[in-house]
């Protein structure tokens, strides 16, 4: 799954903010400004700066660094065969189906089984397959007996090393319950309804063997939530909405507890994203992005093809700390995959040269598809955020701007920053902000790559 994209909007609007000296308005002359305007503008780069001296705080990178990578570094194990998750799904249908072929129950007159036609059921729980997969490290692996889903894995993390980590799946006791044609001979010239059972939510707990002790470094929860008519005990798996709510807490540092909460919807072609992150009680990143996906995508195809990958963001709100927000709308029609494009080169160019025709243009399509607006505490109303192009030796750079306060030309926000605030903002935008939203995503990913090996009826992949 790619990284969900209002993290790498945020990588670009603190795009070569640290390369930069101030050169602050202040030193100009006032007789013209708005006093209104003024007053705006001077508690946002106050509430700017204060707020970037507090984040450099409150964000527990080397935790989700670890995390991420242990699961990116698993789930390139399990892909690594292209029939692992096929094989995986065999298997525990085989152990359902022999469990189930034992036991033919017959449906009780007037129950909601018996109005959809059938007399005869079975029972597939996709609760309770277990199994231990060891992977060498040389590609190949193992698969053992368990009483739940336990992954042992070599990977290499920085500022750790190369070692052993165990992930950890455990089912909830709640369970969804979906009915299908068994796909069995019909018995008596009957259809044999099939009952399937769904964890509503999975558990997942991330170990690593380190300083010969194992250590926990982060444990995160998803819940599925379908939609279930009213009186009906069962819902459909190829439901046209449904939603995923995350919580993980992250546990490497013992003195930064950081929490993550996210909730991904889905509702027909409309997928919303809505994310929280707080370190030590204090809430500091809240959002919610609004994305489209190129057609209408249910539970079970989205869990087979990584449908989040095409999703195209509309619009988003990130708060930070409570006081500092930030919206944007994105134009219809206006290509997503070119918006992650130039967030990339922008920070590949720390190293690298682009021409400025190529980024003059690339300015010139996110100011014209993207409305960009700042908000905070004290001011009357939201300015304006557009992009510019900045020159620094012979890198150019998009920054982001605000209107200069004496003519409708916009200053690149490095203009307008003291050199402390520049140094303080540049290490939580750009080193927290990623590692925070690949933790969550990653974990994503793998429970997608979970629902791929379950027995479910239409899971294909």
């Amino acid at each position: 799954m790619k990284q969900i994209k209002i993290f790498a909007l945020a990588a670009l609007l603190s795009g070569g903010l640290g390369l930069f000296s101030s050169c602050s308005e202040k030193d100009k002359p006032v007789d013209s400004v708005d006093p209104e305007a003024k007053a705006n503008r001077e508690a946002l780069l106050t509430h700017i700066g204060n707020d970037s001296k507090l984040l450099a705080d409150y964000f527990n990178a080397e935790t989700f660094n670890a995390t991420t990578q242990a699961y990116t570094q698993l789930l390139a194990l399990i892909k690594r065969d292209a029939k692992f998750v096929s094989g995986m799904r065999t298997l525990f249908s085989a152990v359902s189906e022999k469990k189930s072929l034992l036991n033919i129950y017959p449906v009780k007159s007037g129950s909601e089984l018996a109005k959809m036609g059938y007399l005869l059921y079975i029972n597939v729980d996709n609760s309770g397959f277990g199994a231990q997969v060891v992977f060498d490290g040389k590609g190949g692996c193992r698969v053992a007996g368990a009483d739940h889903l336990e992954f042992i894995f070599p990977a290499t993390i920085t500022g750790i090393g190369t070692t052993l980590f165990k992930l950890s799946v455990k089912n909830s006791d709640d369970c969804y319950q979906s009915v299908s044609d068994a796909s069995i001979p019909k018995v008596n010239l009957q259809r044999v309804a099939c009952v399937s059972r769904l964890p509503k939510s999975i558990t997942m707990t991330l170990t690593g063997f380190i300083a010969n002790q194992e250590l926990t470094l982060s444990e995160n929860t998803i819940r599925l939530e379908l939609p279930q008519k009213e009186n009906s005990e069962y819902v459909s798996f190829d439901a046209g909405s449904f939603k995923l709510i995350g919580s993980q807490s992250a546990y490497l540092n013992a003195t930064d507890a950081s929490a993550l909460d996210y909730s991904l919807a889905v509702d027909g072609d409309q997928m919303t994203l809505d994310y929280g992150y707080a370190n030590n009680g204090v809430n500091v990143i809240n959002s919610q992005a609004v994305m489209t996906l190129p057609q209408k995508e249910n539970f079970l195809s989205q869990m087979s093809k990584n449908a989040f990958d095409v999703a195209n963001l509309k619009a988003f709100t990130v708060r930070v700390l409570g006081d500092l927000t930030l919206t944007g709308t994105i134009a219809d029609g206006a290509d997503n995959a070119q918006f992650a494009q130039y967030f990339a080169d922008n920070i590949k160019n720390r190293q690298q040269t682009a021409s400025a025709e190529t980024m003059a243009s690339a300015v010139e399509t996110l100011n014209a598809s993207c409305l960009l607006q700042i908000f905070c505490e004290h001011m009357t109303k939201p300015e304006t955020v557009k992009f510019c192009l900045v020159q620094n030796g012979d890198k150019y750079m998009i920054e982001p701007a605000l209107k200069d306060l004496r003519s409708d030309a916009y200053l690149p926000i490095s203009a307008l920053l003291d050199q402390e605030t520049l140094t303080y903002i540049n290490q939580p935008l750009q080193q927290s902000f990623t590692p925070a939203g690949n933790a969550s995503s990653s974990a994503l990913e793998f429970y997608a790559v979970f629902m791929q090996m379950m027995p479910l009826s239409g899971m294909t992949k």
